[in-house]
């Protein structure tokens, strides 16, 4: 079969995006139907009137304490109204959102700060003590009761600090009222990527219009359909395939603040959304409460998973429990979210050789190549390095040429994930050729966790490898060596690591070895740390 057959009817090879950017379509959205609800969150609906009201009135006031275009706004943020409004009052003001992970500690968020020269972080108040010692950037919360079901706690100290909540009272609408150039960047995405420490990918206008055309042709959405946020929204994912594509399409968010089955289950029986995506490790929890079962989820006819690798028994166990088929797609950073999708419809094949699932066919108007070491096509059923090519890539790395240019030749991205791809066009994953850790979706850098070891006093040497999780897909697991007399529990080395990075890249387990296993060179072996049963002490 050729693989623009599995497009279906109505899905085209190529894409052509309405004119204008996200914030235009949105604006057109509200001129059409005004009281058409555009954000659910518990009890409270706003409308598209209601919000582009409010986040007019945010944009006004970011524009009042200096914020322009070309500025720099971090968003930390979970799946609330305030998230939504705040992400498109930015962009009123032709500012550029850097989306900052809420769990983040000082040292993480510092990073992404100081490398962005955001002006203004948008924060819960809840992170008060994270962010107190960072001056560079001026600190708005989000309202502890803002839009009044916020599930946010009450302000720390019993103090109010300037606010999301006191400026969409003042009011008013932004001066600003020039459209941004399609190449103007819209996001400033930080990822690890395959190599180095967090860079910031520089998503653009463009790519987003782009990825809304794409998503409303793939998913053959219409106004008739509403989306479920299961993936957070300062996730790549979350920002561009549920909060772009809805503000872009028209398609009404249900806002979950943050995933848990139960409450998420509950949300999908109230307001019935059809689409959504996330980590397959949010389907998997939804299948592991037996709570979930008392809602009805059928309404979730447009299911799909991205960001960890998607078993295929996981997927019949989802569609036996609810009814649903959970379609596989692929994407990163670097492609402004999905850059591969199973058709809606359709149903990947299964690797006969590897049991791997397909993950999908490359996504309209982008282009997928299976690349040798020597940097040219290789044919069908060849493993090699992704490479794509397309409308959705990124315009490269914020204010890093060099590893721009070895990151995107000739505009193209090259992944450093490695697969293949049949002759009718699936294309499946082999594996990374770096590195890289990927928990739940989220991308996590050994070295950084390497470079915390470190700080502890005992540590003499650290080694940080992923290893198979049934649940995560992967999970952290951390090697070290002791200095001569140092004494120190895997335990307590975890607590190190807990305290200060986000949860999810602190290690599950603390190995202490003897000595870690070395090249000639005295370089670590990685590799020969992801055995299982490695042969050295453990304690």
């Amino acid at each position: 079969m050729n693989w623009r057959e599995l497009y279906g009817p109505g899905v085209p090879g190529e894409i052509a995006p309405e004119a204008g950017d996200v914030v235009a379509l949105f604006r057109r959205r509200a001129a059409e139907r005004p009281d058409a609800p555009q954000l659910h969150y518990f009890g409270t609906t706003l409308d598209r009137a209601a919000t582009d009201r409010l986040s007019d009135a945010l944009a006004a006031g970011l524009e009042r304490r200096g914020v322009g275009a070309g500025d720099r706004v971090a968003i930390a943020l979970q799946n609330t109204p305030v998230c939504v409004l705040a992400v498109l009052a930015v962009w009123k003001l032709r500012a550029t959102v850097v989306p900052v992970n809420p769990m983040y500690k000082r040292r993480e968020l510092g990073h992404l700060l100081a490398d962005s020269g955001a002006r203004v972080l948008i924060a819960h108040p809840e992170a008060a003590a994270t962010v107190e010692a960072l001056p560079d950037a001026a600190v708005l919360y989000s309202g502890a009761a803002a839009l009044a079901a916020d599930p946010v706690g009450p302000w720390p100290d019993g103090d109010r600090p300037d606010d999301v909540l006191a400026i969409l009272d003042e009011g008013g609408t932004p001066r600003t009222s020039a459209a941004p150039g399609p190449d103007e960047p819209a996001l400033l995405s930080y990822t690890s990527g395959t190599t180095g420490p967090a860079k910031g990918a520089v998503n653009t206008h463009r790519n987003l219009a782009c990825q809304v055309a794409a998503c409303r042709a793939w998913f053959r959405l219409d106004e008739s359909d509403s989306i479920l946020t299961t993936a957070p929204l300062f996730h790549i994912t979350g920002l561009v395939m549920h909060l772009a594509l809805g503000l872009g399409a028209g398609l009404p968010l249900v806002l979950t603040h943050r995933f848990e089955p139960v409450t998420a289950a509950a949300l999908v029986e109230r307001y019935k959304p059809t689409f959504t995506i996330g980590s397959i490790t949010a389907f998997i929890a939804l299948l592991d409460e037996p709570a979930t079962r008392e809602h009805d989820l059928g309404s979730l006819t447009k299911a799909f998973s991205g960001g960890a690798p998607v078993p295929s028994a996981t997927v019949g166990r989802f569609e036996d429990a609810f009814g649903v088929y959970v379609h596989n797609a692929y994407g990163l950073t670097e492609t402004t979210a999905a850059a591969v999708a199973v058709p809606l419809g359709a149903r990947a094949p299964v690797d006969a050789a590897s049991g791997a699932l397909a993950i999908g066919v490359p996504w309209p108007s982008v282009r997928v190549e299976i690349r040798g070491e020597d940097g040219e096509p290789l044919p069908p059923g060849e493993v090699g390095e992704l490479a794509i090519a397309g409308p959705q890539v990124a315009a490269g790395y914020w204010r890093n040429p060099e590893q721009t240019r070895a990151s995107f030749p000739g505009g193209t991205l090259l992944t450093g994930d490695v697969g293949f791809m049949d002759a009718a066009g699936w294309v499946y994953l082999v594996d990374r050729k770096k590195d890289m850790i990927v928990a739940a979706g989220y991308k996590i850098w050994p070295r950084e966790v390497e470079d915390v070891l470190y700080e502890h006093p005992a540590v003499r040497e650290a080694a940080v490898v992923g290893v198979p999780d049934p649940y995560r897909g992967e999970t952290v697991r951390a090697h070290v060596s002791l200095r001569p007399g140092a004494a120190v529990t895997g335990d307590e080395l975890r607590e190190h690591c807990r305290a200060r990075l986000a949860v999810y890249k602190a290690p599950a387990q603390v190995l202490i070895e003897d000595e870690l296993p070395k090249s000639v060179s005295g370089k670590i072996l990685r590799r020969e740390l992801r055995d299982p049963a490695p042969a050295s002490e453990r304690r």
